[in-house]
């Protein structure tokens, strides 16, 4: 699309708005947007900021299964939530790279060997509705956290003394957490020194939540589905439906991790939710939306005409997994050449250019360049060897391989990876190996990948929670995660590097620990197909929008996008 006169583009926004409102708005209209231009001074869309934003371009392909930082798992869903919530530690986004800071704690001391640690918390801090946060908010928030036993909650287990008790059901009080509201102090015992707990605490299962979203003895999974209350740059206007996620402004908020309160941030984010990237698209085209999602095919014409985030690289991984356990259609030792030649065959330079216009980096590895330990090249089967791809398939028949039909390739339906999963499909087939789509369920697909139903191969992606080589090879890989982050790998020799190089102080040491382990990961013993590194994929109109910044992480900083005058 060629760029129109501004004057065109203001004109369909508002129409869109109109015809949005009417859609997705309640009886009483209390959540239809302004009738007036967002970027007009009379709702404070002028330079002096405020505004409404239509946001099309998170949550594509069906709404979020969940919102509960205790159980969300997608990046879509963590966009909200870190509008919502503050935590202890954040990352300071400032220089270019993340930076961990403390932000709701005054300071962080770690013991020498790092395996306790003591947040001392900032006296006068609540929640939007004025409940004081304490430092035993944070330890009931982590209690409700491993009773409810969301996909994440292994972390509980992995990092906090006594948390493993409480994941089983054993105990409601993490006995590694004790919370001193006189002194204002948090103190955390570790079940292993691990030298990077700071940055873990940035995470959103670490938040602090209310008391209305309940306690290890009586945790509230309902909170969700109801106002959620934060202490973030940003509220909830009402319950989230099927249709959209409404944020305001919150005049409660106390700044962001530097201090900085951002008072001209936007009055109001419609979250939208879209049937397809291609929707979205054309929403954004039509005035509809301010903020969209690139198709497959459109990244360049998207950089033409709007602004976009495919410049910014960022610390995620766009993969396919299998399920390597025994008795899975590729699983077990007798199917490493097979998953071998699989890993083979893919020509991820076609991907890259087909569908994403070259805007990503074709993936050597999981871990990418940001991540301390990174080397480049780390899979040796990712390069497009046809070849050695046929010469591995016929290896394992050979050997006594043999498939009963195609192999299914799963992915979540509508979120912009059928072009990616074709031409896999059509690279297998030029090699002679059967496979086939299976697109499913978007909104409960990851949630199914957790409950071992990744029959085969199946589409998966990671950003980092936090920028540590174990947040990719632990999270993803270890047989701790398993019905967790972990769709179905498990190896112990890889289990043994990578439980040592959590516990490894030397950062070198570490580094070639966390390779090694990936190295079995990728070519001896393949768990995952790494196709490339993520770029942003957002949108937006730039002769509305202002500073729209995505991290390297994949969040946009929402309390800093303005709308101009």
């Amino acid at each position: 699309m060629s760029t129109n006169s501004r004057w065109l583009r203001v004109l369909a926004l508002l129409l869109g708005l109109t015809m949005f409102a009417a859609a997705c708005g309640d009886d009483d209209d209390s959540s239809a947007p302004s009738d007036d231009d967002p970027g007009s001074e009379e709702d404070g869309g002028d330079a002096a900021g405020g505004g409404e934003l239509v946001n099309f371009g998170t949550f594509v392909g069906g709404p979020p299964e969940h919102i509960d930082p205790a159980l969300s798992v997608t990046l879509n869903a963590y966009q909200v939530i870190t509008s919502l919530y503050d935590g202890l530690m954040d990352l300071d986004f400032s220089s270019g790279e993340p930076e961990v800071k403390p932000h709701l704690a005054e300071s962080v001391e770690p013991n020498e060997d790092g395996s306790e640690w003591t947040f001392t918390i900032k006296e006068g801090q609540a929640f939007a509705d004025g409940e004081e946060i304490l430092p035993s908010t944070f330890k009931r928030s982590w209690e409700r956290a491993a009773a409810l036993a969301g996909d994440y909650s292994y972390l509980i287990g992995a990092f906090l003394e006594g948390g493993q008790a409480a994941l089983d059901g054993e105990t409601t009080d993490i006995s590694g957490v004790v919370a001193d509201d006189e002194a204002m102090t948090l103190t955390v015992t570790l079940t292993e020194p691990y030298a990077n707990f700071d940055a873990v605490t940035t995470f959103q299962l670490f938040f602090p939540l209310p008391e209305e979203a309940g306690s290890g003895d009586a945790p509230n999974a309902d909170y969700e589905n109801g106002v959620m209350v934060g202490n973030g740059p940003y509220a909830m206007e009402a319950a989230r439906s099927d249709q959209e996620i409404i944020l305001v402004k919150s005049d409660s908020w106390l700044g962001d991790v530097n201090g900085e309160t951002w008072d001209d941030r936007l009055d109001r984010i419609i979250f939208g939710v879209q049937d397809d990237p291609d929707t979205s698209y054309n929403a954004l085209e039509a005035g509809e939306a301010h903020v969209a999602n690139i198709p497959s095919g459109r990244f360049a014409d998207a950089a033409a005409d709007y602004g976009t985030t495919t410049d910014v690289g960022q610390l995620g991984s766009y993969h396919f997994v299998f399920n390597n356990t025994d008795g899975a259609l590729l699983g077990g030792d007798e199917n490493i050449k097979l998953r071998q030649a699989i890993s083979s065959a893919f020509d991820r330079d076609e991907i890259n250019t087909a569908v994403y216009n070259d805007t990503r980096i074709v993936a050597t590895g999981v871990v990418m360049e940001g991540i301390p330990g990174f080397e480049d090249g780390q899979c040796e089967i990712c390069v497009y060897d046809p070849e050695q791809a046929e010469t591995l398939y016929q290896e394992w028949q050979d050997e006594g391989g043999s498939l009963d039909g195609p192999i299914p390739i799963q992915f979540n339906a509508g979120s912009g990876h059928e072009d990616v999963v074709q031409i896999m499909v059509d690279n297998l087939a030029a090699v002679g190996i059967e496979a086939e789509a299976v697109p499913q369920e978007a909104e409960t697909y990851f949630s199914g990948l957790a409950e071992n139903l990744c029959e085969a191969m199946c589409r998966a992606g990671w950003f980092a929670d936090y920028p540590t080589y174990d947040n990719f090879m632990y999270d993803l890989f270890h047989s701790d995660t398993l019905n967790g982050n972990n769709f179905g790998y498990s190896n112990d020799e890889f289990d043994s590097l990578v439980s040592e190089a959590k516990t490894t102080t030397d950062g070198d040491a570490a580094g070639q620990l966390f390779r090694d382990a990936e190295n079995i990961l990728l070519n001896e013993d393949p768990g995952v197909v790494p196709l490339n590194w993520y770029a942003g994929t957002y949108v937006y109109d730039d002769e509305v929008v202002d500073n729209f910044i995505q991290t390297n992480q994949g969040l946009i900083l929402w309390e800093q996008v303005a709308l101009k005058g």
